[in-house]
């Protein structure tokens, strides 16, 4: 008989219904974890991680409509001092520019550089290959319930929207 993994021995007792909750719940953190680590181990040819992938993608984006950083920190989910570490290394490293805003001089807008745009031209096939097979094991349909499944978590954790 083997022993009982401590999450076993932490929901030992608790209803199902509670027990299930914080299971999933844990399961989901660690799922999510170990995803990032595989799209990240895609694009470590490529000398950037995850987090600054999506900035460059949303960045790139800019065409449609000027990303603010703030706009970048609630899409990423990350605070201003974060913000501003991720933008000084895609500077640092040459695939973005704080440009000037408009109106207001405190304010300026987010642009990738030509060196961002070829990044993302050679890194996307292995990011898009990382993210397929990082579903593969439930396939096409496990992966389209689990997004409605998290789509209806996401609607119903997030804060309502202020009038």
């Amino acid at each position: 008989m083997t022993q009982p993994s401590r999450l076993d021995r932490l929901l030992a007792g608790r209803p199902p219904e509670l027990a299930n909750a914080i299971a999933a719940s844990r399961m989901l953190f660690r799922v999510a974890h170990l995803l990032e680590a595989h799209i990240n181990t895609a694009l470590q040819p490529f000398g950037i991680d995850m987090r600054e992938y999506l900035a460059l993608v949303l960045i790139a984006d800019h065409a449609v409509e000027p990303l603010r950083p703030s706009d970048l920190g609630t899409t990423l989910d990350a605070t201003r001092t974060q913000i501003t570490r991720l933008l000084d290394g895609l500077e640092k490293k040459g695939l973005a520019q704080r440009l000037p805003g408009s109106g207001d001089r405190r304010s300026f807008h987010l642009a990738q550089t030509d060196a961002a745009r070829d990044l993302l031209r050679r890194a996307g096939p292995s990011v898009h290959a990382a993210y397929q097979s990082g579903w593969a094991a439930v396939g096409p349909d496990g992966t389209t319930r689990a997004l409605q499944v998290l789509k209806r978590l996401h609607k119903d954790l997030s804060p309502p929207e202020s009038p």
